[in-house]
């Protein structure tokens, strides 16, 4: 029993420290958010035969170095196809002097939605470059913005990001024309214009090789596109005014958003158990109003956010910090249905007598809203394709049209409370559809982790059950805040979440695995420190060791430091090769990792199963001295 504490101790050790190493170590290699994918800046020299073969007259230049996570691509400049090309904007932060962006050829590849299609591809460690003007002295500051796409085989990911970068002029600085990248800027040049050996001073008038941003002039200025449905389309604000009160009330009876009707039915129910007539009208019609103004207030939200961002219907919902919070309160929601608990103010429960009547309402129908927000597209698409190019007044009048669409339901029973006569009647059969509710949630919270990066899933699972954890404390603390138990059960239900989302939310080192092979593995015995780590998809214990103790940060540390090469043994599917290597090694089953020491890699350590932190670095470095 003390050894497994131990363990347990251990393992919460190492998870703070995972993120403390994680958020020194990911500086190196600048992380962005969630979004999968790294970058890092880099400054060269042009020396005379740089610039002769280039055909420049700068002396320096600055290169962006683009890296998507394995699995994941982004569209070249010149994309090939449909996808939205990659675009690097960036100028000098002292004199605001725009800097020209040049970008390499992209790698045909048959697009991923539409396999008959070619498109050209960043795929891997990708330089954009930014040639400084001739005038420049260094040190410089530039301030940049890059806008992409990222993709992976079954979904896309926009992507925008400010950076900064400072030259520094104190040290000298590498040549570029000796750097392995050096024949993709000499394409990159030849792409965006300036052919080879033609000197070109590059000034703020020099013209920028990247794509016009929508709406501005450009090559497409002259399109004039012929809709399928014209009358749905819109050219002035009456009729987008009409479109959304339609489009509004009719999202509020479209099955395309279960969670949204769940919601509803169970408010709709809630609201039904007055003890008389009377009592039961007043507490619908309030119940009612209030789910109104919650709905109403949701679109006021989003007419201050569209009007004054450059965001996209919906690309809420591909931030994936929103989407991971919108996760732990449906999820939270689904267990105060199945009587974990009770939240004091938005609680679904049909019996549940809150204390705040009012803003349980409010906030219903605000969630509500949010929740019907991916499902909105297809009936608004013609009023949101018009009203967001736009000036701000107009989008805010149009989306406040759609949210009074959307509330008229609500509306209307307000002023015609006889209609609360074909409401349901309270009744035991209310558990049974509480239930329903609870699986039409948990069902939403599937949908909403397949919209989250790949690489948060295992972590998001893990949030999840500290989640379900969190909620029984809170739900045996019992109601209210009056005894220090109470208040201490609830403090830390609160302060698991949080903790638990912060660590998702951190971004990941990458540690570079290499897949294993007999080849791979032949090759590098006996010149190599070489350690091969057998794992797979379905197997949990793989997973916690990954999370805990076969960290990124700790693993590159392992690596400098004993010049370590990494194999992975991925048994997720068929692996022949990966199997006779373990029965080799005396084992039929994983986790199961294997360190082949240099000098007698016929001696490999074995660590089975579970292990610390601690006993990998002890076989490490055993290894190391064998």
């Amino acid at each position: 029993m003390r050894n497994f504490l131990r363990l347990v101790l251990l393992v919460m050790l190492s998870l703070s420290l995972q993120v403390v190493l994680n958020t020194g170590l990911a500086q190196a290699q600048e992380r962005h958010a969630d979004y999968p994918m790294s970058t890092k800046w880099e400054a060269y020299s042009l020396g005379r035969q740089a610039r002769a073969q280039s055909g420049l007259a700068s002396a320096h230049m600055v290169v962006l170095f683009v890296e998507p996570d394995a699995g994941w691509y982004t569209y070249a400049q010149d994309p090939g196809g449909f996808g939205k090309p990659t675009r690097l904007t960036a100028s000098l932060d002292i004199a605001k002097t725009p800097l020209t962006a040049y970008y390499p050829p992209g790698k045909p590849k048959q697009d991923a939605f539409d396999p008959t299609m070619m498109v050209n591809a960043y795929m891997g460690r990708t330089p954009l470059f930014l040639p400084l003007p001739e005038a420049a002295n260094l040190p410089q500051a530039i301030t940049a913005n890059l806008d992409l796409l990222l993709c992976t085989k079954d979904k896309c990911l926009p992507t925008r990001v400010d950076l900064r970068f400072a030259v520094s002029g104190s040290a000298e600085l590498p040549d570029a024309s000796r750097q392995p990248w050096w024949p993709n800027f000499l394409a990159a040049l030849k792409l965006g214009g300036v052919p080879p050996g033609q000197a070109t001073a590059l000034s703020a008038a020099a013209p920028a090789a990247t794509a016009p941003l929508a709406g501005e002039a450009g090559p497409w200025q002259g399109l004039k596109p012929r809709y399928l449905q014209p009358g749905l389309e819109v050219g002035g604000l009456a009729k987008a005014i009409l479109l959304g009160l339609l489009a509004g009330f009719v999202l509020n009876f479209m099955p395309c958003a279960l969670p949204v009707i769940s919601i509803k039915l169970s408010s709709l129910l809630a609201g039904g158990g007055g003890d008389n007539e009377n009592t039961r009208r007043h507490k619908i019609r309030e119940h009612f109003l209030y789910l109104a103004l919650g709905a109403l207030t949701y679109f006021m939200f989003l007419a201050a956010l569209f009007g004054y961002t450059d965001l996209a219907w919906g690309q809420l919902f591909q931030q994936p910090s929103v989407v991971l919070a919108l996760t732990v309160i449906v999820f939270a929601l689904s267990l105060s249905l199945l009587g974990v608990f009770s939240l004091p103010v938005i609680d679904l429960k049909f019996d549940q007598m809150t204390t705040h009547p009012k803003l349980q309402s409010f906030f219903t129908g605000m969630l509500t809203t949010l929740l019907a927000t991916p499902c909105s597209g297809p009936f608004l698409g013609g009023v949101l394709g018009w009203a967001l190019l736009q000036p701000p007044f107009i989008i805010t009048t149009v989306l406040m049209s759609i949210g009074l669409g959307m509330a008229s339901p609500y509306l209307l029973i307000c002023v015609f409370p006889a209609l609360v006569r074909f409401t349901p009647k309270p009744g035991p059969w209310m558990g049974y559809v509480e239930r329903l509710v609870a699986l039409f949630l948990m069902g939403t919270c599937i949908y909403l982790l397949n919209i989250l990066p790949e690489t948060m899933l295992v972590s998001t699972l893990v949030l999840l059950l500290v989640t379900a954890v969190s909620c029984t404390l809170w739900g045996l603390a019992g109601p209210g805040f009056d005894t220090r138990r109470s208040v201490a059960l609830k403090a830390l239900a609160v302060l698991l979440i949080a903790a638990s989302a912060y660590w998702v939310l951190q971004p990941r080192v990458k540690t570079q695995w290499e897949r294993y092979s007999t080849q791979t593995l032949s090759a590098e015995l006996g010149k190599e420190l070489v350690l091969v780590d057998f794992t797979a998809d379905w197997c949990p214990t793989c997973k916690v060791l990954e999370q805990t103790v076969l960290t990124p940060a700790r693993m590159q540390e392992l690596e400098s430091t004993y010049g370590l090469k990494l194999l992975k043994a991925d048994l997720t599917e068929g692996n022949p090769e990966a199997d006779a290597l373990l029965a080799a090694l005396g084992s039929k089953s994983i986790p199961l990792l294997a360190i082949f020491p240099k000098n007698s890699p016929q001696e490999p350590v074995v660590l089975r199963d579970l292990f610390t932190p601690q006993q990998l670095e002890e076989a490490v470095a055993n290894a190391a001295k064998q």
